[in-house]
């Protein structure tokens, strides 16, 4: 059963992040600041009355609990329905470019090295102070790869260039410029891998033989006389590659709003075990112990079944 130990990587997960206390407002301990100052999150939370382009009510409902332990459930499931141009988020080159959009440039083909830049400045709002250190920028990203998942650009080094390197971003619409979104895992020289898996209709999806179903639409259209692409998308917050919050399956975490949001992004940043698991089984208490990893290690990663597919 081989192992792997990655040299310092940032393991980035898609976190679909319900957050509980939208519904029912619990009282826990939030941070924005981790590991000393290495990951500052400065994602918004997700409440009814966030700004919603277009709308003056804001994002409105965009939660529900689908699946109660009250009810008997075996755990706590909900579903969100959101814009992509929704929060705290990065536009993606097909929002206001048709030719981006049509060859599928979301924000999966975005270079995650510059969007967790570790030499950055940090400009406060309405105050001269201004913070220069190592940070990583958590940013919340709901990208919806190959399914032409929609926001809007502007020209940096974030954005990648045409293939033959003729321009810096997406600014031309020649017809013999050839447009291929470049999607990767390893970012940074192996400092940054992605693991999330690329959301499609036929994705795997707990109690479901046939996966997620289409889960995103294109309401608003440069087509058809918009100014921009906008998407909306729904979703189980238990779809795809995640992490489960507390209130899952404990009801009393559930009901004190112990969410994603509460989780500690240290432990969940950072460089991790990679290891081999028989494909022909459950990982059961036998087989953890065959895989003897080492005491003292934080993260485990297990290349399972599905990640062979």
């Amino acid at each position: 059963m081989a192992m792997t130990k990655y040299q310092n990587p940032l393991l980035l997960c898609t976190l679909l992040v319900t957050l509980a206390t939208a519904i029912h407002g619990g009282r826990v301990l939030r941070e924005e600041v981790y590991g000393n100052g290495e990951i500052y999150d400065i994602s918004h939370r997700y409440v009814n009355d966030m700004p919603l382009w277009g709308s003056k009510e804001g994002i409105g409902q965009f939660v529900w609990l689908m699946k109660s332990m009250k009810n008997g459930s075996l755990s706590n499931e909900s579903e969100m329905k959101l814009s992509v141009h929704s929060g705290t988020h990065v536009d993606a080159p097909g929002h206001v470019y048709d030719s981006y959009f049509d060859e599928g440039f979301d924000v999966d083909s975005l270079d995650l090295q510059v969007l967790n830049d570790n030499n950055l400045q940090l400009h406060q709002t309405k105050s001269t102070t201004m913070i220069k250190q190592h940070l990583l920028l958590l940013f919340t990203l709901l990208s919806c790869a190959y399914l032409h998942t929609v926001f809007s650009f502007s020209p940096n080094d974030a954005y990648p260039a045409a293939v033959d390197g003729s321009c810096s971003g997406p600014i031309s619409t020649d017809d013999d410029l050839l447009l291929v979104p470049n999607r990767r895992e390893v970012y940074g020289k192996g400092k940054i891998i992605d693991i999330s898996h690329v959301y499609v209709n036929d994705m795997p999806s707990w109690d479901s033989k046939d996966g997620i179903g289409q889960f995103i639409w294109l309401f608003e259209s440069l087509k058809n006389g918009s100014i921009a692409n906008f998407s909306k998308f729904k979703l189980s917050v238990h779809s795809g590659t995640h992490v489960d919050a507390p209130g899952h399956v404990y009801d009393h975490y559930y009901d004190a709003g112990f969410d994603v949001d509460t989780l500690d992004l240290e432990v969940l940043n950072g460089p991790a075990l990679l290891v081999d698991v028989p494909r022909d089984s459950n990982i059961t208490a036998e087989v953890m112990k065959s895989l003897k990893i080492p005491k003292g290690v934080r993260r485990v990663l297990f290349r399972t079944l599905n990640t062979d597919r």
